[in-house]
């Protein structure tokens, strides 16, 4: 109870700062975008309902994560794979399948999912 307070108060501090200390970025940021947090991939109302009850989700919270820093959809998402930071004892993943979590262990849980990139290519 007191580790979820912790983790809560956490993240409302991450998500209410300002601009300027969220461009600083945090430990396992990936990347940073200004577009909203809905343009990452599809909405996927199976699997928010899968992480709302705590079926579907990361493993280690915000292990790798992308900052939204635009006027709509403002916040922070985690980010898991099947073989990456990926709890789905129920096998409802899909390979080639990147799948992001806002508020992951509350009852307003969003899961987005969108195809994963091809490994880029070494240039010649």
């Amino acid at each position: 109870m007191i580790r979820t307070a912790a983790i809560f108060l956490g993240l409302t501090a991450l998500i209410l700062s300002d601009t300027a200390s969220a461009q600083k970025g945090v430990p396992g940021e990936w990347a940073q975008t200004k577009s909203g947090i809905y343009k990452v991939g599809d909405y996927n109302a199976e699997l928010s309902r899968l992480c709302r009850q705590g079926i579907f989700r990361q493993r280690k919270l915000l292990r790798l994560s992308i900052g939204y820093l635009g006027d709509k959809g403002y916040g922070i998402t985690g980010i898991a794979q099947q073989g990456y930071n990926l709890y789905d004892p129920t096998g409802a993943s899909e390979p080639n399948r990147t799948y992001h979590f806002y508020s992951q262990g509350y009852s307003n849980c969003r899961v987005y999912v969108a195809v994963t990139p091809p490994p880029r290519q070494p240039q010649q």
